[in-house]
């Protein structure tokens, strides 16, 4: 008779092991939304090794969010869960990689009609008119890769980091995200070379883009007036702010709630850019599915936004001028 197969490390259940409020703590959500996550991921994973005993569907997902929420190690993470640091590190780009294969569900520009949804949404927040998104980049570190490159990706604070932009939706959620570019990367430079301004080009899209003054004034994107001397351009540019404000809001949320994007990510760039990918699915999921916003966090520093690398659209100029005068006169 073969002898019984030693079961030589016990893994961990933290759906059982932790409470409600412990669980929350640790993963930065509610247990129905982690088994409702589970259960939307299992059809996407399979085990990473038939040989000993294979880490389940379940705890490959669990691993991948406490990571997620906390940034920690992964070697930390491997010792509560009751698994090797090398397979933590295959684990969350396994459930990284399926999370993003989702990323065309939960995150989307407005139709037609949740365009107009939205204007009503945006002007009902910041009293600016015809707005059905706000653009942003923002900052996510990462170690500093070891690529001829590398200096690339250090940006203005003299950190190394993935520019991410983000456009959200007046519920916070990210209606769109590009997380590919080098922290050294001007914000402008990634909107100008998005499918999303190629889309605004291409007039698909009816309503107006919010962005600080690091992006260039067009006829869709707007920018506030650098030295407003007239009460219009003081009224437009504190309608601007008040609107604008919602995009700093969701990236608050955002990290608060997936740590890993405050701490410094430690994989390679290729990498990072499939979490911060993965990190938005869920934010979004979250969103839609009522998950709560966890109590803010400290922010990390304001970014002082760079003029855009390129002058300005002479004919947006005009086009913001003549808006200015006719959304804020009394």
């Amino acid at each position: 008779l073969l002898p019984a197969r030693r079961i030589l490390l016990d893994r961990s259940d933290p759906l059982n092991q932790f409470d409600e409020i412990t669980f929350r703590d640790r993963f930065r959500m509610h247990k129905e939304n982690a088994l409702e996550i589970i259960t939307l991921l299992e059809p996407r994973l399979s085990s990473l090794s038939q040989r000993g005993r294979p880490v389940s569907n379940q705890l490959q997902v669990l691993i991948t969010l406490r990571f997620l929420a906390c940034g920690i190690f992964h070697r930390e993470t491997g010792d509560l869960c009751g698994v090797s640091e090398p397979t933590v590190c295959r684990i969350v780009h396994k459930v990284c990689s399926a999370i993003c294969e989702l990323r065309s569900l939960y995150i989307k520009f407005p139709d037609a009609a949740g365009q107009a949804n939205y204007k009503v949404q945006f002007y009902e927040y910041g009293h600016f008119p015809g707005v059905i998104g706000c653009i942003d980049g923002c900052h996510v570190p990462i170690k500093c890769p070891s690529t001829p490159d590398a200096e690339e990706y250090r940006n203005r604070k003299n950190c190394f980091s993935i520019n991410v932009q983000g456009v959200c939706t007046p519920n916070l959620e990210f209606s769109n995200i590009v997380a590919r570019w080098k922290g050294a990367t001007h914000d402008s430079r990634i909107f100008l070379n998005s499918s999303l301004c190629a889309q605004f080009e291409s007039g698909q899209h009816s309503g107006l883009l919010l962005g600080d003054s690091g992006y260039g004034q067009s006829n869709y994107s707007f920018t506030p007036h650098l030295n407003p001397t007239t009460a219009e351009q003081q009224r437009y540019n504190r309608a601007h702010i008040r609107t604008r404000g919602m995009i700093e809001r969701m990236f608050g949320v955002w990290k608060t709630r997936f740590q890993c994007l405050r701490n410094t990510i430690r994989f390679k760039p290729r990498r990072c850019c499939k979490v911060i990918i993965a990190t938005a699915v869920l934010h979004n999921y979250l969103k839609q599915h009522g998950c709560p916003d966890l109590p803010m966090e400290d922010q990390d520093d304001a970014d002082v936004p760079m003029v855009a690398e390129a002058a300005n659209d002479q004919r947006g100029l005009a086009h913001r001028a003549a808006f200015t005068v006719q959304h804020f006169s009394i």
